[in-house]
């Protein structure tokens, strides 16, 4: 399990030797870090302009074992602005390079920094060779080189500054009455618990929807041959996505297997004036929606593991072939081979506040029972509670769903693929940027784009 926190005194022998283990840091890198360390247990700031940290370990306290220390991440607001912050350190152990624990610390601080009002991140990095994985890492979460400062540490050592802006957090209305939440993103009324499906909802309300449209689009330009007007997102929930595509006018269709989850998606996309654009069609990942052919499809978080063996893979993309007009593209979001292994990124927990609501999701993968044809059972538990007046919380509403995943290895996909000689396997991505193949040494995600022929 990883959970996050913030500093504690007992910390600092651990961020020591954390940062000992990364070749790249010199030793005068390793004692500025720590410097910022001790001013922050020494001096805790009381102005909102010191030093704050968040941690990543793996285990909880009470667990087996002590948790470890997986990585760290130092920032704070800039003085003299209005609401720019610059990201000061972020360090990760060697050993679990590539699992998403360096995302999931720059995913906190974005989080902190909406929900204070939003503004600029600023981060300096050098150009030497031991920056590589620095700079590599910033490109691939989508940070923009502002400038670079030639010689700056030394020659041939320039100054690279990067900067990402970060949008205010938004708050939706409370539904009205007799109305399931659309989402639990405003305390329900009294203590009415949120349904199955407004649940699953807010559980994965973190997720930039409109950047992973943007994404979508970006991989029908760059990997497709045809104009977007039409997309079909498979297994589509809440239909986040959907109603991110209808924002800009391209008509939607969304299919899902559970019909509650049709029947909320309809209400929730018709209440924010989204409902007339899309169509929805109650059908497995195996089975055929009742659509009309798109120029794009789409299977999101990793919903595809749901088809437990490679047979039910091929029949979803003959389907999906079936669908997609020629030039069309239909793209993947794939769980990383490697959260298949006890390095990879095979638990994971976290929490979003709505009001007096807490939203607490944990999710697993069980590695320690998959079978050696890739073959693994998961877990998805989720708790909505509700704290009044400083109290106890009390717990509204929860769900636990259990499934049987296949998670084939980027070879077991390519075999897959082969099968269905309509679609050609033109891109494997590592994350939601177009520019970050699957080998990227940043990536945490397979994202497969395939094309119609």
């Amino acid at each position: 399990m990883i959970t996050q926190r913030g500093l504690r005194a007992e910390d600092r022998p651990l961020i020591a030797a954390l940062l000992d283990s990364v070749p790249a840091f010199t030793d005068d890198e390793r004692a500025v870090a720590l410097e910022l360390v001790d001013v922050t247990l020494g001096q805790p700031s009381t102005d909102g302009y010191g030093y704050r940290f968040v941690l990543s370990f793996l285990g909880a306290p009470g667990g087996d074992g002590a948790p470890r220390l997986l990585g760290y991440l130092c920032y704070g607001r800039t003085p003299m602005t209005q609401s720019t912050y610059d990201l000061y350190w972020i360090a990760t152990s060697p050993d679990f390079a590539r699992s998403g624990v360096a995302r999931g610390l720059v995913a906190t601080m974005e989080s902190e920094i909406a929900r204070e009002g939003g503004g600029l991140v600023r981060v300096e990095t050098g150009s030497r060779e031991g920056h590589g994985a620095a700079v590599r890492f910033y490109d691939a979460v989508q940070f923009t080189r502002a400038a670079v400062l030639a010689d700056f540490y030394a020659p041939g050592d320039d100054l690279m500054i990067y900067t990402r802006r970060v949008a205010p957090a938004r708050a939706s209305a409370a539904p009205s009455a007799g109305e399931a939440p659309a989402r639990v993103d405003a305390p329900a009324r009294g203590d009415t618990p949120p349904g199955e499906p407004a649940l699953y909802d807010a559980a994965f309300g973190y997720r930039d929807y409109a950047a992973e449209r943007d994404f979508l689009l970006a991989c029908a330009r760059r990997f497709g041959g045809r104009p977007v007007q039409r997309v079909l997102s498979w297994a589509c929930g809440p239909a986040r996505h959907l109603e991110a595509f209808a924002e800009l006018g391209v008509g939607c269709a969304g299919a899902d297997g559970s019909a509650a989850m049709i029947a909320f998606a309809e209400r929730a996309a018709g209440a924010r004036g989204a409902g007339a654009c899309i169509r929805f069609s109650c059908a497995e990942l195996d089975e055929r929606p009742d659509v009309a052919p798109v120029d794009l499809s789409f299977v999101p978080l990793s919903a595809i593991h749901q088809l437990a063996t490679p047979a039910a893979l091929e029949r979803h993309l003959r389907l999906a072939a079936s669908l997609l007009l020629p030039g069309g593209v239909h793209v993947i979001e794939a769980t990383h081979p490697a959260d298949l292994t006890p390095s990879g990124v095979n638990r994971t927990e976290w929490t979003e506040l709505r009001g007096e609501q807490s939203i607490d999701a944990r999710f697993r993968i069980h590695i320690e029972r998959s079978t050696p044809d890739r073959v693994v059972p998961v877990t998805l538990e989720v708790v909505c509670s509700a704290r009044r007046n400083g109290g106890a919380p009390r717990e509204l509403s929860s769900i636990r769903q259990e499934a049987t995943w296949y998670v084939p290895d980027l070879a077991g996909w390519r075999r897959v693929a082969e099968r269905v000689p309509e679609l050609s396997l033109v891109a494997t991505l590592g994350d939601f940027n177009v520019d970050v193949p699957f080998e990227h040494a940043a990536a945490w995600r397979l994202i497969l784009v395939l094309k119609r022929l």
